[in-house]
């Protein structure tokens, strides 16, 4: 992940389209890292960030557009909080807990008790407090990947990170002040520039570009009221400018002007099929925590005798259930409990 995390809270109103985003993104992370688990290079968007960190910048800006509108609609600390806390932790806390004691039990090359007994191995539950560890002892030892149980959940941090600054936002009364977001996200994207430059391997930066996504998606929604006029000129204006600004040499600026608008307002649209995406659940989260161990166990046992097409479809048929499973099983039943705006 490349990763995610997402605010992968479903949007109030399930007739647009940011399940269908959602679910988009969450596999082509899988897609991407499908690559890098056989040992090719990950596939790149506009040249500039491979499939599964485009991806992520996708989730980043989603989740600020709903948690900032979250907050809008509620702006309460307590349950803001346990609201986030109860979309993330339930079923990062499974993921872990059954790939550390399960999967990793299952597939060591240690002695069962060597394995249970190596500090890694109890130290790999640090996941669950955002302390990311990525590797697990003796799994995974023959993959092109050696080693790796997940490599999704270290962008999870970040995601609180975000929502931890949100929150004081709101509680200041920024989230009230659109002046406040226009300067932000100008300040943001041009600090951006001029500490990395104008072009240059951004996967190396990611995780603070995923926060300048977030506050870019965030703005969006704090400025809704005057955007929401007029949309397709905003629309026209952003990607204009945005192509211009690629021309003009500086690729990863131009992203950041037009790809986050194009996204919310793509979200926010009801388009006959996308909008159906969600009409079985919300698999995004689980497909983002849980593809990474269900590939790298995949390439354990079938690459490459199967092929790379035989393994990716497997893969993604296996996480496509197990997420399902998370969704009904797990992550719908915590959000039955979240606090409600009195």
């Amino acid at each position: 992940m490349t990763s995610s995390t997402p605010d992968l809270l479903r949007p109030v109103s399930h007739t647009n389209n940011f399940d269908a985003i959602r679910i988009v993104a969450a596999l082509a992370v899988l897609v991407s890292h499908h690559h890098a688990l056989i040992g090719q290079f990950e596939p790149l968007v506009l040249g500039i960030h491979s499939l599964g960190g485009f991806a992520v910048l996708v989730f980043f800006v989603v989740s600020g557009y709903l948690v900032a509108s979250s907050w809008n609609n509620d702006p309460h600390l307590i349950r803001f909080a346990l609201r986030r806390a109860l979309r993330i932790w339930p079923a990062l806390t499974v993921v872990v807990v059954v790939t550390a004691y399960g999967l990793g039990v299952w597939l060591t090359s240690l002695p069962t008790m060597d394995y249970l007994q190596d500090s890694a191995t109890s130290g790999y539950l640090s996941n669950i407090w955002l302390h990311g560890k990525a590797g697990l002892p003796g799994l995974f030892e023959n993959n092109p990947l050696k080693g790796a149980a997940n490599g999704s959940i270290w962008t999870i941090p970040y995601e609180v990170q975000c929502y931890v600054i949100l929150a004081c936002a709101g509680l200041l009364g920024a989230l009230r002040i659109r002046t406040v977001w226009v300067l932000a996200v100008l300040v943001t994207t041009i600090w951006y520039q001029v500490k990395y430059g104008p072009d240059f391997h951004a996967d190396w930066k990611l995780k603070r570009e995923m926060m300048v996504y977030f506050i870019q998606g965030s703005a969006i929604a704090v400025l809704q009221p005057y955007w929401s006029k007029k949309p397709l000129l905003w629309m026209m204006v952003l990607t204009g400018t945005g192509i211009c600004t690629w021309f003009a040499g500086f690729r990863y600026l131009a992203l950041m002007i037009a790809l986050p608008y194009l996204l919310i307002y793509l979200g926010t649209q009801s388009t006959p099929i996308l909008r159906k995406f969600g009409r079985w659940g919300d698999p995004s989260y689980g497909l983002y925590l849980i593809a990474f161990p269900v590939q790298q166990t995949v390439v354990h046992f079938f690459w490459p005798s199967i092929g790379s097409t035989a393994v990716l479809a497997l893969s993604i048929a296996i996480t496509t259930a197990l997420a399902y499973a998370s969704w009904h099983g797990i992550e719908k039943r915590a959000l039955k409990i979240k606090p409600r705006k009195p």
